[in-house]
Formats: C-alpha cells, structure tokens, sequence
C-alpha cells in the first residue's frame, strides 16, 4: 500500500507539472489573441498615431512575457523546466496583466474613446476572461490558482467600486458567487485529474505485475525462461554492436534427483531458494542477469565479461556454496550441494542458440570429469548439445 501511494504521489507531480507546463503555451497564445482584439479596437475607432503609440507601450510587457511563454513551450525541454519556473512565468505574466488592465482602466476614456461605462464593462470583461484563464491553467495547483486569481478578481471589484460606488451590493454579489463557481470547479477538475491518475498508476501496475508474472520464477524469485531468451538476444546484439565481451554460464545441481526423492519436492525446493538466493548475490551488477533456466539448472548472463572474469565468477560461485553448506545426504560427493558449470565466452558470428549449446556442452564435460567442477571455453558453432567445438580454456580450475 506505501508503495502505491508513493507512485501515485511520484505520478501526480509529473502529470501537474505536464499540465501547467502545457497551459504556459496556451495562456500565451489567448493573451496574443486578447491583444489582438485590443489593438483591432482601437483601430476600428480610428485613434491617431500618438494614441496608438502610447496603446503599444502598455501591451508590449504581456506581448514580451506572451512569446516567451511561447519559446519555453516550443524549444525548452519540459526535463528542464522547474515549478520554480513554471510559478516565476506566470507571475510575470500576471503582473503584465494587472499594469495592462490598469493602464486601460486609467486611459480607456481618452485613449478608444471609451465613455465610463463602456471602459468599465471592457475592463471588467477582460479581468473576467482572465480569471477563468488562470483557474483553468493552474487547477491542479489550488494554491497557486487562488493566489493568481484573487489578486485579479480584487482589481475587478476596487474598479468596479471606485466607477460605481453606487452598486456595492452588485459588486460584492458578483465577486462572491464568481469566486464560489471558479473554488467549486476547481473543486470537481481535480477531483477527476486525481482520479484519472490514480487509474492510470493502477493500470501501471497492473501491467508491471503481468510482466513480472511473465518473466519471473515464482519459487526462486529469479527471472524465467522466457527472460532469459529476451535478455540473451540483446546482449548478443549489443556485444555486435560494441564488441564488448559477453559471457554465460549455465549450472546444473549435482544429484538433484535423489535429493528429491529421499528427502521430498519440499526440501528440493528449499534447496533452489537457497541456490537462487546465491546466484543474485554473485550476480550484483546492474546488467547481470541470473536466471533459473529450468527444473535445478540455472543460468547467469554475464555482459561485459571475458572469460577470464567469468571464470572468476564461476570460482566465487562455488566457494559460496560450500561455504553455506546446504545439506544434501545423497550425494556422492559431499555431504553438501554442489554444482557443475559450464563457463562459455560468446564470440562474434555466434547466434543464441549456438552460444547456449556451447555452455550446455561445457556443462556437460562438467559432469563427465566428476561433478562439483566448471569446464570453460569460447563459443564455437555446435552440431548437436552433447558435440561441443570450443575452445579450451586450459587448466582454469582443477577439479576437486
């Protein structure tokens, strides 16, 4: 349960931060457009140049503040856009529009030969057209939407008072239920945005544990098979593609058979939940892949490995097990679990199959020289599983 109210937090911030990054390019292009339309009416009144002049200074800071919310969501990487940002922009654009309305406010009369009553309704629908701007970009952040919206909705009712101071009723009346509609939908919008990221998070994980369920070994707790395969095919194209070294050994349970028929499939299996946990220790690179291949034989991937390391790796394996000495009673070479491995280098021209029956076979000469060993070599074209063409390593480990 933590870790699903972790991811759905962790999914939350990323979705908000998506959304408001969104609403920059959007609240840019409407204050463009709200521009437009202002310019275009104090052209249709035909003012003289002078007006116009003084018209351009007043919206070029929300002109300045709207292309550059342009540029961030056009260019800048959103990995690289912070809320301190994000908060920094839409302050700036705020600010832009508050001096642009009182401005307006103050030159409405004289500058688009407005009357008072007409300047006060064009104002009054500018802040109005605003205030539902910044509650729809910034909704999921309640806190920052209030804190931009207030501010323009107090500017509305001070205009409001200071032209009308008549209809106080009025303006206390539409700043009350303007505020209860914007507080309330803000209310519902998020409510949903939470609910349709907590599905997608649920959706998420669902498809995690599918895949875990696909690619994971429910008693070892070590990728399947099927992994294997998966994991397998791309490394041996990524050591086509870098050359780098890779190497697999396969392992076998020497005797498991009469493990489980002397003592039962429940010690049996006791005794892979041990090996496996071994396995993921030896195999702590991030790339490192131990995998139970089938029944007691297990497999290790080992990218950017030689021979040489594998070796190493093969070594420290088997020292590990002996050293935690699970009992194994029917065994004719100790009174304790003990593997045979195959140590095979891949080599460029070599397909996964061929490098599979290579490590088998090496495995195989394992077996044959007494158990409790490794046999190691490079990957050569095989004809069957038991006819291996590899290299010899030479005497890399004596048999004990």
């Amino acid at each position: 349960m933590t870790n699903q109210i972790i991811n759905f937090e962790q999914q939350h911030k990323i979705e908000t931060l998506r959304y408001i990054l969104n609403s920059i390019k959007w609240a840019a292009l409407l204050s463009l457009f709200l521009i437009v339309a202002i310019s275009m009416s104090a052209y249709v009144r035909s003012l003289s140049a002078e007006y116009f002049d003084v018209l351009a200074l007043m919206v070029l800071p929300v002109l300045l503040v709207s292309l550059l919310g342009l540029a961030m969501g056009i260019w800048m990487e959103r990995e690289a856009m912070t809320q301190r940002m994000v908060l920094s922009y839409f302050l700036l654009l705020a600010a832009a529009w508050l001096f642009l309305i009182i401005s307006l406010f103050l030159q409405a009369s004289p500058l688009l030969g407005f009357n008072q009553y007409s300047a006060l309704a064009g104002v009054e629908a500018l802040v109005d057209i605003l205030v539902v701007t910044f509650a729809i970009a910034l909704f999921p952040k309640r806190n920052w939407m209030l804190a931009f919206i207030i501010p323009l909705m107090l500017m509305g009712l001070i205009i409001r008072m200071t032209s009308l101071p008549e209809s106080l009723v009025f303006a206390f009346t539409k700043f009350g239920c303007f505020f209860v509609i914007i507080f309330t939908g803000q209310k519902v919008l998020a409510q949903w945005f939470d609910t349709a990221i907590l599905r997608d998070v649920e959706k998420q994980m669902l498809v995690k544990q599918f895949r875990r369920m696909a690619l994971i070994d429910v008693l070892t707790n070590l990728s399947n098979r099927r992994h294997f395969d998966e994991i397998l095919h791309q490394e041996i194209r990524a050591s086509e593609r870098n050359r780098h070294p890779l190497s697999l050994i396969l392992l076998d349970v020497d005797f498991f058979k009469r493990l489980n028929d002397s003592q039962g499939h429940v010690a049996g299996d006791r005794c892979l939940v041990q090996l496996a946990a071994i396995l993921s220790e030896i195999a702590h690179r991030p790339r490192d892949l131990a995998t139970r291949y089938g029944g007691e034989e297990f497999a290790l991937i080992l990218p950017e490995t030689d021979l040489k390391g594998a070796v190493v790796i093969a070594e420290k394996l088997k020292t590990a097990i002996k050293h935690t000495r699970i009992p194994h009673a029917t065994s004719d070479i100790a009174p304790y679990l003990t593997v045979s491995q195959g140590v095979c280098q891949w080599q460029e021209g070599i397909d996964a199959a061929a490098f599979i029956r290579s490590a088998d076979a090496l495995l195989y000469e394992a077996k044959k020289a007494g158990r409790n060993t490794f046999k190691a070599g490079i990957a050569k074209p095989v004809a069957s599983p038991k006819q291996a063409c590899f290299y010899n390593a030479g005497d890399v480990e004596k048999p004990t």
